[in-house]
Protein backbone atom coordinates (compact mmCIF):
# COMPACT_ATOMS: atom_id res chain seq x y z
CA UNK A 1 0.00 0.00 0.00
CA UNK A 2 1.26 3.72 -1.18
CA UNK A 3 0.49 6.40 1.22
CA UNK A 4 0.06 9.74 0.53
CA UNK A 5 -0.50 12.31 3.42
CA UNK A 6 -1.21 16.05 2.19
CA UNK A 7 -1.00 18.95 4.26
CA UNK A 8 -1.66 22.27 3.74
CA UNK A 9 -3.36 25.76 5.22
CA UNK A 10 -6.81 26.21 5.15
CA UNK A 11 -7.92 26.70 1.69
CA UNK A 12 -5.09 25.67 -0.47
CA UNK A 13 -7.25 23.43 -2.23
CA UNK A 14 -6.00 20.18 -0.61
CA UNK A 15 -9.58 18.14 -1.16
CA UNK A 16 -10.17 19.32 -4.94
CA UNK A 17 -6.59 18.01 -5.35
CA UNK A 18 -6.91 15.11 -3.76
CA UNK A 19 -10.15 13.79 -5.65
CA UNK A 20 -8.40 14.79 -9.10
CA UNK A 21 -5.20 12.33 -7.87
CA UNK A 22 -7.59 9.57 -6.48
CA UNK A 23 -9.38 9.78 -9.76
CA UNK A 24 -6.23 9.37 -11.77
CA UNK A 25 -5.11 5.88 -9.92
CA UNK A 26 -8.60 4.63 -10.17
CA UNK A 27 -9.04 5.69 -14.32
CA UNK A 28 -5.48 5.71 -15.68
CA UNK A 29 -3.65 3.25 -13.15
CA UNK A 30 -6.62 0.82 -12.68
CA UNK A 31 -5.99 0.76 -8.82
CA UNK A 32 -7.91 1.02 -5.83
CA UNK A 33 -7.88 4.15 -3.62
CA UNK A 34 -8.87 4.27 -0.03
CA UNK A 35 -9.49 8.02 1.80
CA UNK A 36 -9.16 9.46 5.50
CA UNK A 37 -10.15 13.03 5.26
CA UNK A 38 -9.02 14.41 8.81
CA UNK A 39 -11.16 17.13 9.95
CA UNK A 40 -10.83 19.28 13.59
CA UNK A 41 -14.48 19.74 14.68
CA UNK A 42 -18.06 18.25 15.09
CA UNK A 43 -18.03 17.08 11.42
CA UNK A 44 -15.92 17.11 8.31
CA UNK A 45 -16.92 19.71 6.19
CA UNK A 46 -15.95 17.80 2.84
CA UNK A 47 -17.51 14.22 3.72
CA UNK A 48 -20.32 14.86 1.42
CA UNK A 49 -18.24 15.83 -1.48
CA UNK A 50 -16.15 12.77 -0.67
CA UNK A 51 -18.91 10.43 -0.46
CA UNK A 52 -20.51 12.25 -3.52
CA UNK A 53 -17.40 10.89 -5.41
CA UNK A 54 -18.03 7.67 -5.05
CA UNK A 55 -14.61 7.09 -2.75
CA UNK A 56 -14.13 5.33 0.24
CA UNK A 57 -14.30 8.12 3.09
CA UNK A 58 -12.90 7.28 6.43
CA UNK A 59 -14.06 10.31 8.48
CA UNK A 60 -12.17 11.61 11.67
CA UNK A 61 -13.16 14.14 13.77
CA UNK A 62 -11.93 15.74 17.91
CA UNK A 63 -9.40 17.94 18.64
CA UNK A 64 -6.07 18.63 17.70
CA UNK A 65 -4.57 15.97 15.54
CA UNK A 66 -1.49 15.78 16.99
CA UNK A 67 -2.47 15.10 20.42
CA UNK A 68 -5.94 13.50 20.74
CA UNK A 69 -6.54 11.89 17.32
CA UNK A 70 -3.32 10.68 16.82
CA UNK A 71 -3.63 6.90 17.72
CA UNK A 72 -7.36 7.03 16.09
CA UNK A 73 -5.25 8.28 12.54
CA UNK A 74 -2.22 5.15 13.37
CA UNK A 75 -5.66 2.60 14.00
CA UNK A 76 -7.58 3.82 10.98
CA UNK A 77 -4.46 3.39 8.90
CA UNK A 78 -3.73 -0.17 10.33
CA UNK A 79 -7.55 -1.26 9.81
CA UNK A 80 -7.65 0.02 6.34
CA UNK A 81 -4.29 -1.85 5.28
CA UNK A 82 -6.01 -4.82 7.05
CA UNK A 83 -9.32 -4.52 5.80
CA UNK A 84 -9.75 -3.03 2.27
CA UNK A 85 -6.51 -3.76 1.11
CA UNK A 86 -5.83 -0.86 -1.42
CA UNK A 87 -3.14 -0.01 -3.50
CA UNK A 88 -3.26 3.49 -2.14
CA UNK A 89 -4.55 5.54 0.99
CA UNK A 90 -4.86 9.27 0.51
CA UNK A 91 -4.83 10.90 3.65
CA UNK A 92 -5.91 14.73 4.14
CA UNK A 93 -4.75 16.45 7.29
CA UNK A 94 -6.33 19.30 8.53
CA UNK A 95 -5.28 22.60 7.59
CA UNK A 96 -3.38 23.28 10.70
CA UNK A 97 -1.33 20.06 10.83
CA UNK A 98 1.98 19.79 10.57
CA UNK A 99 2.82 16.98 8.07
CA UNK A 100 6.10 16.26 9.00
CA UNK A 101 4.95 15.57 12.97
CA UNK A 102 2.48 12.97 11.53
CA UNK A 103 4.76 11.43 9.13
CA UNK A 104 6.96 10.49 11.86
CA UNK A 105 4.22 8.71 13.48
CA UNK A 106 2.90 6.78 10.76
CA UNK A 107 6.91 5.93 9.88
CA UNK A 108 7.00 4.49 13.41
CA UNK A 109 3.92 2.69 13.93
CA UNK A 110 3.28 1.66 10.39
CA UNK A 111 6.45 0.21 8.98
CA UNK A 112 3.45 -2.23 6.54
CA UNK A 113 3.37 0.36 3.66
CA UNK A 114 5.47 -0.26 0.40
CA UNK A 115 5.67 3.56 -0.60
CA UNK A 116 5.25 7.07 2.10
CA UNK A 117 5.37 10.46 0.69
CA UNK A 118 4.36 13.93 2.08
CA UNK A 119 2.88 16.61 0.23
CA UNK A 120 2.11 19.92 1.03
CA UNK A 121 -0.42 22.90 -0.66
CA UNK A 122 0.71 26.07 -0.61
CA UNK A 123 -1.72 28.63 -1.45
CA UNK A 124 0.46 31.28 -3.70
CA UNK A 125 -2.10 34.32 -3.34
CA UNK A 126 -2.39 33.70 0.60
CA UNK A 127 1.39 32.66 1.55
CA UNK A 128 3.04 35.77 2.50
CA UNK A 129 0.38 37.05 3.99
CA UNK A 130 -0.28 33.76 6.16
CA UNK A 131 3.71 33.32 6.86
CA UNK A 132 3.22 36.87 7.91
CA UNK A 133 0.31 36.62 10.72
CA UNK A 134 0.70 32.72 11.49
CA UNK A 135 4.88 32.27 10.79
CA UNK A 136 5.97 29.04 12.58
CA UNK A 137 2.70 27.27 11.45
CA UNK A 138 2.85 27.80 7.74
CA UNK A 139 6.43 27.59 7.69
CA UNK A 140 6.25 24.26 9.46
CA UNK A 141 3.92 22.59 7.19
CA UNK A 142 6.37 22.85 4.15
CA UNK A 143 9.07 21.41 6.35
CA UNK A 144 10.35 18.07 6.29
CA UNK A 145 7.59 17.35 3.29
CA UNK A 146 8.47 15.31 0.20
CA UNK A 147 6.89 17.68 -2.17
CA UNK A 148 5.39 21.34 -2.40
CA UNK A 149 2.68 21.78 -5.09
CA UNK A 150 1.89 25.73 -4.87
CA UNK A 151 -1.60 25.86 -5.91
CA UNK A 152 -3.56 28.90 -7.57
CA UNK A 153 -0.71 30.34 -8.89
CA UNK A 154 -2.80 31.88 -11.83
CA UNK A 155 -4.25 34.05 -9.04
CA UNK A 156 -1.49 34.81 -7.47
CA UNK A 157 -0.98 38.66 -8.98
CA UNK A 158 2.94 39.16 -9.27
CA UNK A 159 4.83 37.92 -6.14
CA UNK A 160 5.17 34.44 -7.73
CA UNK A 161 8.77 34.35 -8.20
CA UNK A 162 9.10 35.49 -4.47
CA UNK A 163 7.40 33.57 -2.93
CA UNK A 164 8.74 30.14 -4.75
CA UNK A 165 12.42 31.43 -3.95
CA UNK A 166 10.61 31.85 -0.20
CA UNK A 167 9.77 28.57 0.20
CA UNK A 168 13.08 27.13 -1.89
CA UNK A 169 14.75 28.97 0.76
CA UNK A 170 12.49 26.68 3.38
CA UNK A 171 12.65 23.13 1.90
CA UNK A 172 15.75 22.85 -0.11
CA UNK A 173 16.13 20.23 -2.33
CA UNK A 174 12.94 18.97 -2.12
CA UNK A 175 10.62 19.22 -4.85
CA UNK A 176 8.29 21.89 -5.93
CA UNK A 177 5.33 22.08 -8.36
CA UNK A 178 3.06 24.86 -9.51
CA UNK A 179 -0.49 24.42 -10.28
CA UNK A 180 -3.17 26.64 -11.56
CA UNK A 181 -6.19 27.10 -9.79
CA UNK A 182 -8.30 26.80 -12.21
CA UNK A 183 -9.10 23.63 -14.25
CA UNK A 184 -7.22 19.90 -14.04
CA UNK A 185 -4.02 19.21 -12.42
CA UNK A 186 -2.17 18.18 -15.34
CA UNK A 187 -1.22 14.50 -15.71
CA UNK A 188 2.71 15.45 -15.58
CA UNK A 189 1.98 16.82 -12.01
CA UNK A 190 0.15 14.28 -10.90
CA UNK A 191 2.53 11.64 -11.95
CA UNK A 192 5.28 13.37 -9.84
CA UNK A 193 2.84 13.33 -7.02
CA UNK A 194 2.51 9.67 -6.83
CA UNK A 195 6.33 8.91 -8.37
CA UNK A 196 8.45 6.78 -5.90
CA UNK A 197 12.20 6.37 -6.70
Amino acid sequence: MHILLFGGFLGSGKTTTILQIARYITENKQETVALIENEIGEAGVDDQLFADSGLQVRPLFGGCVCCQITSDLITAVREIHETIKPDWLIIEMTGLAIPGNIAKLINEYCSFYTGFKTITLVDMGRWLELKEVLGPLVTGQVEKTNLVLINKADIAGSDRLEITRDIKEIVGEVPILVASAAGKLPAEVIEEVIRFE
